[in-house]
Order: structure tokens, then C-alpha cells, then sequence
């Protein structure tokens, strides 16, 4: 029936049933609003404290007390890894702070955070403490690491490095061994993961004061790491200690990958700039650009103890290999009958001393051929391949261009002895 006729609005059953609606929303209502007032003054005590601290700060504080009332985990670890990132958490004197922050904000949501993250958060907390109580921190946590394959990669890489720090480095190297097995044989590991095993597999090289090892982890570091993770001022002196380990190894002799990265860009402009001159002649080969950065730069290279004594027993030798390998190159590949004298004149070394310099860039696979002592020739047959610049890309453009012209002689020659065989 029809609510409006014969009966009355106070009985109407449509009008009963909206204001039963009415009164339940209304009293909803001042329940969600509580709710939503519980949302924002129901703060953890370390956010509290934090915002005390840090007022400058209160808007990503706010995001962050958003998120845990919501229960938005993902969001809350995006915004609480740009809150740590602030200038005030960088500094040593920030260590006990953040060890509240951690046991009081971060540890209690530590089974609603995704575990990579949790061991990241971790880390950042330790990396302004002392390598003993760093240790401290991360122990209990091995076990609930190890559930999760990242985030025990990633725990094992941190407690490497404290222990490196520590001077533990036995105990590094054997856990760093066994990591590397097992990332090595895993399938998909995480770039994050990478970048921080190969970075803590570069400090413990450099704790052993073992540059060639150091310099290759450096470079795998680099290759899995954006450099906009590496903090701006840190840059210039791991630019400056990556290419200090690549010209002190004695067995490392391609420079064109280090001279490729990004990274170097740093050094520009900084105290550090001066080693680019010497980068630039070891991945050239040549040695009049080495002469002159050993001269430009003498003040720094002898102020720099791991250069200034390689000098005369790695540096100069290795330019000489580097010498041959770049005559060698640069000569057409039917012409690389090298004389002792325009080895000697080239590589600036003696008569006596060319054989011995061939065999050890041979030794060393930078060519191959064969040694003619009667002679006194070297045929080269092969030279390493290298990272090429503009220039070497012209010389192998040229080459092309010789082959090409000599096929359209040889197939006019053809074309003309044609007639011939055919009527032979």
C-alpha cells in the first residue's frame, strides 16, 4: 500500500524504518570520529620523543604515525627509510638515539615489516655505531633473519662488516665465503643484495691490503649500485681508492670499464681530481701522458704512500706492457712484425730488456705471437681485447675500410679472369 491515504505519518512503516537508520548513524557516528581522534592522538612513545627532538622533522613524523594508526606497513618503511636518511641521523653523536628509535618504533614491527627492509633499517641504525656494539645489536637477530633467504644475505654481509671493522677479519672472510657460495648459486638475489655483499667483499680486501681483489669487488660493487645511493660526499675518496687500487695491481691492466663509470665524474673539482691524469695514460698506454701526470702531480703521488712506492716496481713496468699491447694494436693485422729497437724506443726500455718485457705481457695474455731472437722480431698474432675509445674505434674504422677496398680488388681481378676460364 501506498505510504501516504488513509494512514497516518507517524505510522507509516517507510518513515518508522528511516528514522531507525538515522539513530544508528547517529550513533556511529561520534564512534568513528573517536576512532579517527584516536588515529592521530594515539602516538608511539618513540615518535613522541622524536618529535621533541626533531620539529623540524614533524611532517614526516606525521606521515609516519599515519601509517602505523592505518596499519599502511608498506608506506610506513618507504617514509621511515627518507626520516633516517635526515642530516641528524648521519652524525656519530646520533648512535643512542637511534637505538631508541630502533628498540622502541622499529623492533616491535618487526613481524609486520617486509624482512629485507627490517635487516636495512638494521643496518642504517649500526652504521653510526661502534663496530662492538654493532655486533651487540644484530645478534639476536640472526635467527629470524635466517627465515628469509635476502634477508639472511643481507644480515650475513652486515655482521661481515662489523666484524671487518671489529678487526675479525678471519671470521669475515670465512662467513664472506660461504655467502658468496651460496649467492653465486641462488637464482634472482636482490641488486641491494649484491651491492652490499660486494661492498663489505671490498672493505675485507682492503683490510688485507690486497688491491687487485679490491679493485674487481669495487667494480661489481659499482655495477649493482645506483650511484645515487653512494652519499655525494663520499664519492670523491672511493673514486680516489678504487683507481689507487687499479693502478698499484700488478695483474690488473684494463682501465677502460673503471674510466667508464659514472663515479669518476666525482672527482672533478675535488682534492682528488689530480689521479684522473694518471687514470687517463694507463687506459691510453701511452707514456707521454704518463710522464706528464708523474710531473703535473709529483707532490700528490709522493704524498699518497701506496703510489708514490709502486711507482718505479708496478707503475712504470705496467705502462710498459700497456705500451706494447697499444703498438701493438695500433699496427694492421698482416703488419705486426714488431723490431727489438721499436720496442725498446716505444716502451722506453733497453736493448737487453725487451725479450724479458714481451714474455711478461705474454705471460700476463696481453699478446700472443712469437719471439724471433736471431732476428731480433716479434710477431704479434693476437692482442687483448680492450674497452675502446673514440680513437681505437677510428683505427679498427680504418682497418674495416682496408679490408673492404682490398675484396673489391680482388673481385674486379676475379671478374676480369673471367672470360678467360670460361673459355680455357
Amino acid at each position: 500500500s501506498s505510504c501516504f491515504g488513509s494512514w497516518e505519518r507517524s505510522e507509516c512503516p517507510c518513515a518508522g524504518r528511516a528514522a531507525q537508520i538515522s539513530r544508528e548513524r547517529a550513533a556511529v557516528a561520534p564512534a568513528r570520529l573517536f576512532v579517527m581522534a584516536a588515529m592521530d592522538v594515539d602516538r608511539p612513545p618513540a615518535l613522541e620523543a622524536q618529535r621533541k627532538a626533531h620539529p623540524e622533522l614533524s611532517e614526516l613524523q606525521d606521515e609516519l604515525a599515519k601509517h602505523i594508526g592505518a596499519k599502511l606497513y608498506h608506506q610506513f618503511t618507504q617514509t621511515l627509510l627518507a626520516y633516517l636518511a635526515s642530516p641528524p641521523f648521519k652524525q656519530a653523536a646520533a648512535a643512542d638515539e637511534l637505538v631508541e628509535l630502533f628498540n622502541g618504533l622499529i623492533k616491535p614491527l618487526e613481524t609486520k615489516l617486509d624482512k629485507v627492509k627490517f635487516v636495512q633499517f638494521l643496518s642504517i641504525v649500526c652504521k653510526v655505531q661502534t663496530p662492538a656494539k654493532a655486533l651487540e645489536i644484530i645478534a639476536p637477530f640472526e635467527e629470524s633473519a635466517a627465515k628469509h633467504r635476502d634477508s639472511k644475505y643481507l644480515w650475513q654481509a652486515l655482521r661481515s662488516e662489523k666484524l671487518i671493522l671489529s678487526g675479525d677479519t678471519d671470521a669475515a672472510k670465512e662467513l664472506l665465503s660461504g655467502l658468496h657460495k651460496e649467492i653465486s648459486e641462488a637464482y634472482e638475489v636482490d641488486a641491494l643484495i649484491q651491492s652490499e655483499f660486494h661492498k663489505t667483499h671490498a672493505l675485507l680486501w682492503k683490510a688485507l691490503s690486497r688491491p687487485q681483489d679490491y679493485y674487481k669487488s669495487s667494480i661489481s660493487y659499482l655495477s649493482f649500485t645506483p650511484l645515487s645511493s653512494i652519499p655525494a660526499e663520499d664519492r670523491p675518496r672511493l673514486a680516489f681508492e678504487i683507481g689507487s687500487a687499479a693502478l698499484v695491481a700488478q695483474e690488473e691492466f684494463e682501465f677502460g670499464e673503471l674510466l667508464q663509470q659514472e663515479l669518476l665524474a666525482s672527482l672533478e673539482g675535488s682534492t682528488y681530481g689530480w689521479i684522473m691524469d694518471l687514470l687517463k695514460a694507463f687506459g691510453e698506454g701511452t707514456f707521454a701522458l704518463f710522464d706528464k701526470a708523474c710531473a703535473d702531480h709529483r707532490a700528490q703521488i709522493d704524498a699518497t704512500p701506496e703510489l708514490q712506492q709502486a711507482e718505479k716496481t708496478v707503475l712504470r713496468p705496467k705502462m710498459c706492457a700497456l705500451a706494447l699491447m697499444e703498438l701493438a694494436f695500433r699496427k694492421p693485422k698482416k703488419q705486426r712484425r714488431l723490431t727489438f729497437s721499436e720496442i725498446a724506443d716505444h716502451c722506453r726500455v733497453g736493448p737487453k730488456e725487451v725479450e724479458f718485457l714481451v714474455m711478461k705481457a705474454m705471460c700476463a695474455n696481453l699478446i700472443r705471437g712469437q719471439i724471433d731472437e736471431v732476428e731480433g722480431l716479434v710477431m704479434v698474432t693476437w692482442v687483448k681485447p680492450r674497452i675502446l675509445d673514440n680513437s681505437r674505434i677510428d683505427l679498427m674504422r680504418d682497418g674495416v675500410d682496408a679490408w673492404a677496398a682490398q675484396a673489391g680488388l680482388l673481385l674486379e681481378s676475379l671478374e676480369d679472369m673471367t672470360p678467360e676460364l670460361l673459355v680455357s
